[in-house]
């Protein structure tokens, strides 16, 4: 059996059992409707789902055991409940399988050109920062000459589809945010230096995207009411909630650091979006559109 069979087992019943408690026979069912659908072979005796539970334990750190009151199935334990490890490796099986697929039976899917994100940097960083080592590398400016860097990695974060090394720059004595596209030449040492600690989740609750330079605060903005849906399955932030809503119109409360990103998205949305609160970034959206009105004003 392929070993790409058997972790896609392993993800479908985590993705399961993550659900409700299942039985062997739900579990089973659940297994050849998606191996129907993507082309694995899913099917399993009692047998192998008993080798698989103690592998997905032991490979995935989470418990499953079978509950004779309830006759089913469920998790025990779960050391990655709150992470989004599981959803999105299937998520990448199930690329992967399609884009297989893809190839065989024609073009259907047709994917963006992009460069790389920098993810074969991930194994050497993830080392790196396990034994507190110090890289150093290039850093690719869009804008000037590339500059040589000396850090000790803290931790690799992902926003608005790009990847970026957050680290302890040892020349500017502070912590730094790096594209990874944009790092060439990395090498991991075998240096280890003292540098401050961080909590990367609770240092960047607040961002939107990557930087934090602006203090985090309150944000009202008032949408068009046909993009309530659209806003929803999108958000801003996970701060976002709804705190009024009528036939036209419905208001969004955040709390975010009101970066030079957050304002590029608000100028995204047009007129179907207007700032509320605060005062000062209703002032620069309000520069912004004043700038483009005289920049496309129509000389008769």
């Amino acid at each position: 059996m392929a070993k790409r069979d058997f972790i896609k087992r392993h993800l479908l019943i985590i993705e399961l059992l993550r659900k409700r408690p299942s039985t062997y026979d739900d579990i089973l069912n659940y297994l050849i409707n998606n191996q129907d659908q993507i082309g694995y072979q899913l099917e399993i005796s009692k047998r192998t789902l008993q080798r698989d539970l103690k592998e997905i334990d032991s490979i995935w750190g989470i418990e499953i055991s079978f509950n004779r009151s309830i006759e089913a199935y469920k998790i025990e334990s779960d050391e990655h409940a709150e992470d989004e490890t599981i959803q999105r490796t299937l998520e990448s099986f199930d690329l992967i399988s399609a884009l297989k697929q893809n190839r065989k039976v024609g073009k259907s899917i047709f994917l963006e050109k992009r460069k790389s994100s920098g993810s074969e940097h991930f194994n050497g960083i993830i080392h790196a920062i396990d034994n507190n080592l110090i890289i150093t590398f290039d850093h690719l400016s869009f804008s000037k000459e590339p500059s040589a860097r000396r850090c000790v990695p803290k931790a690799i974060k992902e926003t608005q589809n790009r990847f970026y090394l957050v680290a302890y720059d040892l020349d500017v004595k502070d912590f730094r945010n790096f594209g990874l596209e944009r790092v060439a030449n990395l090498v991991i040492t075998s240096q280890r230096e003292s540098s401050p600690k961080i909590n990367i989740e609770k240092a960047y609750q607040h961002a939107f995207g990557i930087e934090r330079y602006e203090t985090a605060e309150k944000i009202i903005l008032r949408f068009d009411i046909q993009q309530k849906e659209y806003v929803k399955s999108l958000p801003f932030h996970h701060s976002q909630r709804i705190i009024a809503e009528d036939e036209n119109y419905f208001t969004l409360e955040l709390f975010i650091h009101p970066t030079h990103d957050f304002l590029l998205e608000i100028m995204r949305h047009g007129p179907i979006c207007e700032v509320i609160e605060p005062a000062m970034l209703r002032q620069q959206v309000s520069e912004r559109v004043q700038l483009l009105a005289k920049m496309y004003q129509i000389k008769e």
